[in-house]
């Protein structure tokens, strides 16, 4: 009882509230915005490889603005960027629901507008997650770095879950209405925030863009087992967690009848990534280390070929359970780590190339997509499934020889 309440005691400080409420208001819409934008091109009767295309609309924006908005997040006052990004968001949402409401939903428009949903979480994530550091004091930030990572995942896994439930009621329009709601509380809880500016902002800003990616890069590879964390993130976002952009596609080769299954699926690997995100908030202290970031990617991968093979709704259903449970776990893991062992003057741009390894995520979708397109896809989710043995395999020989040392237990 006593480790429970003092895992929890950073929720004391006001600061930290809000920042957290923020963080979990704006992911869980801008995750559960992507159901919505799903659901449009199912109507639209969407190949697996359109599907894959929308997957990169919305995540190739990771790939292409992390490490400028890490840079930014440690160059201008934080508490402003955050409710200026969220605001630019609160309004696309909107946009994206007056599309459907005019029944506007052209592939092209479609995919425009995923893009842009992407863009706006893409430089909010890094803001948001370097504010922690400055809401707690230095030694409550051990506490606070793994309830901002569950509450990260905690969206991720909530958003589409909600966003599934409100997709059956009311259609894509009540998810994007769901989007700007959340959105919008979002910029009202970054408000409140009374976080100051910080001195690294001021020195940074004095420095290129390349001077400070190369920083970044750098702390990581001298805070070990940071950049390794960071090299797993890239390969499972590619590989682990590519799975969900083709569960429509799995719902149809499973079942006559795949508009009810759909939303049930994301239900539940939803709820699978909360399973993962309280396993691994309950047992940080003892599982917060790369080698447990590696078994878990060995689970993921053998999910992942379950996914694939499944020829039955109940199966399909306890794949995407495990898929849900095993991806956001193994994340959760390593973000954790690499916090843990960063400094607070570095932790926008380090975090930026966390997320970075997430804009891997879009790619592949695209290539499985194509590969399901090609092969089947029972054949690309079993090849993806090799993918993440063959690498936490790697990883694991890599730690036996000594070559990284999972995090020491604190």
């Amino acid at each position: 009882m006593a480790k429970d309440v003092k895992m929890f005691s950073a929720l004391q400080f006001r600061d930290f509230r809000f920042v957290l409420l923020t963080l979990v208001l704006s992911q869980a819409g801008y995750w559960g915005c992507n159901i919505a934008f799903q659901s449009v091109l199912i109507e639209s009767d969407a190949t697996p490889a359109t599907m894959g295309a929308l997957f990169f609309c919305l995540l190739v924006p990771f790939t292409l603005f992390s490490i400028p908005a890490g840079v930014l997040a440690d160059a201008v006052d934080r508490r402003r960027l955050q409710i200026g990004v969220l605001l630019a968001t609160t309004v696309l949402a909107g946009v994206c629901a007056a599309t459907i409401a005019a029944s506007i939903v052209a592939l092209p428009v479609m995919l425009g507008l995923a893009f842009l949903a992407g863009t706006g979480i893409s430089f909010l994530s890094p803001v948001t997650q370097a504010l922690v550091a400055n809401t707690v004091p230095a030694e409550a930030l051990g506490h606070a770095v793994p309830i901002q990572a569950a509450g990260l995942n905690l969206a991720r896994s909530i958003g589409p879950a909600v966003a599934g439930l409100i997709l059956v009621a009311w259609g894509p329009l009540g998810t994007f209405v769901m989007y700007a709601t959340l959105t919008l509380a979002a910029a009202a809880a970054a408000v409140a925030v009374r976080t100051r500016r910080i001195p690294p902002a001021v020195r940074v800003a004095r420095e290129s863009l390349a001077t400070q990616v190369r920083a970044g890069i750098r702390h990581a590879r001298e805070r070990p087992p940071a950049a390794l964390c960071l090299v797993i993130v890239a390969v499972n976002a590619f590989f682990g967690c590519a799975f969900t952009t083709q569960l429509p596609v799995r719902a149809a080769a499973t079942t006559d009848n795949p508009d009810p299954v759909f939303p049930v699926l994301v239900a539940l690997t939803g709820l699978g990534s909360l399973l993962g995100i309280l396993v691994v908030a309950r047992l940080s202290e003892r599982i917060a280390t790369v080698w447990h970031a590696a078994v878990t990617l060995v689970l993921l991968g053998l999910s992942n070929a379950l996914l694939g093979a499944a020829t039955t709704v109940p199966v399909l259903a306890a794949a995407a359970l495990l898929c849900g449970t095993f991806s956001i776990g193994a994340m959760v893991t390593l973000q954790t780590v690499v916090q843990k062992v960063v400094d607070d003057a570095q932790r926008g741009r380090v975090m930026s190339l966390y997320f970075l390894g997430w804009g891997g995520m879009p790619f592949g979708a695209l290539l499985l997509g194509g590969l399901s397109t090609w092969l089947g896809s029972t054949t690309a989710f079993l090849l993806y499934a090799a993918a993440c043995l063959a690498t936490a395999a790697t990883v694991l020989l890599w730690l036996r020889r000594g070559r990284a040392d999972p995090l020491p237990a604190t």
